[in-house]
């Protein structure tokens, strides 16, 4: 079941246009920076954006050049590890070809996390969410009480996310069209 849904919603998010990608994006990027969680956190973890997921490279760019203190996924021996970013040109091709840390400064905690933005390929309105299947982020949600926000595109928000007794929802879902609080 889940497997289906990943593979209609990577259809959904190719189909986009790049101009539609990119005006989708923006909206949601406009978003989450308004929202008084994001204004507020000392300590931000955001995924680097892939292919045709939302586009967080405008954001992160943004948050470095205010002096925002932003870590970023690596994956290092099979786990996902925070790690510090502080100028974009830190980021080179890595796992799965996805921009990572070059580095492997000192991984932070989760638990040190005021906000943390996690891509998913299908979400609902109880805030469960289906990712790439590897579980990366199903760990890293379990052990943090920092505030949870996926990025969607609307068309990426269906009815009902089958989920597990282990699965955490997220606290918001921004989409291009709506703030969606679980």
């Amino acid at each position: 079941m889940k497997n289906a849904i990943r593979n209609q919603m990577r259809e959904q998010r190719q189909s986009l246009s790049p101009a539609l990608h990119a005006e989708k994006s923006e909206a949601i990027r406009r978003r989450l920076e308004e929202l008084p969680a994001y204004q507020d956190a000392k300590k931000i973890l955001i995924y680097v954006s892939a292919k045709d997921e939302v586009a967080t490279h405008a954001l992160i760019k943004d948050a470095l050049a205010t002096g925002r203190q932003l870590y970023v996924p690596k994956i290092h021996e099979g786990t996902l590890a925070i790690c510090p970013l502080t100028t974009w040109e830190d980021l080179q091709p890595g796992t799965f070809g996805i921009l990572e840390p070059s580095d492997t400064a000192t991984p932070a905690q989760p638990e040190e996390m005021d906000l943390i933005v996690v891509p998913g390929l299908a979400f609902d309105t109880r805030g469960h969410r289906i990712g790439y299947g590897k579980g990366h982020y199903d760990k890293l949600l379990k052990s943090t009480k920092g505030y949870k926000v996926g990025l969607a595109f609307a068309e990426q928000v269906i009815e009902t996310v089958p989920d597990e007794a282990h699965d955490v929802p997220l606290d918001l879902i921004i989409t291009d069209k709506s703030l969606i609080h679980p």
